[in-house]
Formats: structure tokens, sequence, C-alpha cells
């Protein structure tokens, strides 16, 4: 069993914060697949596309996902920030 007394002051479970924060590795992960899918959509040729109805999907998803890393990275950013501020 856990001897251990807890007092008003200490922090326990979900309160006391992960040390881990997996946004910044997502983020860090999506932003730079986003940057080689936007790359390669930008350099290759027009026909390519013409299965996808002439859409460059590599460069629109390439782009989306660089919105969505940066996003995870903004938000693990200014989390740390705020608790640094404490």
């Amino acid at each position: 069993m856990n001897d251990k007394i807890e007092t008003g002051e200490q922090k326990t479970g979900m309160s006391q914060g992960h040390v881990l924060d997996l946004k910044l590795p997502i983020g860090w992960l999506l932003s730079a697949y986003g940057v080689l899918l936007t790359v390669y959509g930008l350099v290759t040729k027009k026909e390519m596309y013409a299965i996808s109805l002439g859409l460059n999907l590599n460069l629109v998803w390439g782009i989306l996902m660089i919105a969505i890393g940066g996003a995870f990275l903004l938000t693990a950013f200014l989390k740390n920030k705020k608790k640094a501020g404490r």
C-alpha cells in the first residue's frame, strides 16, 4: 500500500501535468512532411495531376500539413510560455 500522506499543497494525478508533451514532436513531424510534400508539389509537372482532375494534391496537402503542424507547435510553445510565467 501507499503510506504517503498527501497535503493540500501537493499536486497529484492530472493536475500535476505531464513531462512529455506530444504536441512538439507531432507538430515538427507534420511540418516536416508538409514541407516535403509542398516542395514536391511545386517541382512536379502538371501532367502528373491529370488523374486527380488537374488538382495538385501534393501541394494542397503539403500546405495543409504545414498549417496543422504549425498549430500544434504554436499551442505547445504558448503552453510552455504560460507555464514559465507562473
